[in-house]
This record gives C-alpha cells, sequence and structure tokens, in this order.
C-alpha cells in the first residue's frame, strides 16, 4: 500500500514539473516575442524541469513496463528461456539504476562546486535526478524481477 502511495506521488511530481516546463517556455516565447525582451532564467527553469522529468519518467517507465524490449526475439523463445530473458531484462534495469545512483551521486558533489549561470543555483539541483531517478528505477525494477523470477505475466 505504501509503494502505492509512493507512486502516485512520483507521479505528481512529474505532472508538476510537466506544468511547470510548460508554463516556464510559454512565458519565455511570449517574453522574447511578444514583449521583445527575453526572460534570461526561462531556459535554466527549463532544464532543470527537463532533467527531472527525464529520469524520474524513466523510473516510471520501468514500472509501467513501457521501455524498449524486444518482444520479436522473446515471444519466439521457450517459456524457460522467457522467464530467464525476463529476469535478465530486470536485472540489467537494476545494475544500470546502480550505475546512475553512484556515478549520479558523484556528479551532486561535484556540482556543489558549480552554479547555473543566470540564476546562480548549485548545479547539484540538476545532478541530484541523476541518482534519484537510478534509485527509483531499482525500486520499480523489483516487483518486475519478482514476477518474473516466480513466471508471472509482467
Amino acid at each position: 500500500m505504501a509503494w502505492r502511495a509512493v507512486d502516485r506521488l512520483l507521479q505528481g511530481v512529474l505532472l508538476v514539473l510537466m506544468a511547470a516546463e510548460c508554463i516556464d517556455i510559454f512565458l519565455g516565447v511570449f517574453s522574447r516575442y511578444v514583449l521583445v525582451r527575453t526572460f534570461t532564467w526561462y531556459d535554466e527553469i527549463a532544464r532543470l524541469c527537463f532533467v527531472w522529468l527525464v529520469f524520474l519518467g524513466a523510473a516510471v517507465g520501468v514500472g509501467r513496463g513501457a521501455h524498449y524490449r524486444l518482444h520479436l526475439l522473446t515471444d519466439r523463445l521457450a517459456p524457460g528461456a522467457r522467464r530467464a530473458a525476463e529476469v535478465l531484462a530486470a536485472l540489467a534495469v537494476c545494475a544500470v539504476g546502480a550505475v546512475l545512483v553512484q556515478q549520479g551521486l558523484t556528479l551532486v558533489e561535484l556540482g556543489r562546486y558549480q552554479q547555473t549561470p543566470v540564476m546562480g543555483l548549485p548545479k547539484s539541483y540538476v545532478y541530484a535526478a541523476i541518482p534519484a531517478g537510478g534509485g527509483f528505477m531499482i525500486l520499480y525494477a523489483i516487483p518486475v524481477l519478482r514476477r518474473a523470477l516466480r513466471g508471472q505475466p509482467a
């Protein structure tokens, strides 16, 4: 039950990020073409929202099974081999998530000493999306791995 609350919260965060990015880009276009004076900050906010959308959205995609897989190949396998391929795929997602967490934490540490050019925000705010997305990928891959190990459909 708690996992569903986390999933809903994460999807709510994605919705807010998407709305913020749309509003921000609209304001940037409006300032450029209507006011003929571009807001200098809109690009940085759009980039920050986009990076967080990519990494958190990738994690939600793992949970939904929305990522690209070679169904053409795996559907032709025998049931045991198909199950092994599903387990291997879930383990690969966990491995990628672990690399994102480990390397992302290194980037977050480096980002403490860097700032965005216009707003002066620490770049660690942007880089924090990488380990967060990797961690959520792992969390979303665990139920997928459990189902694959039990031989249940995805």
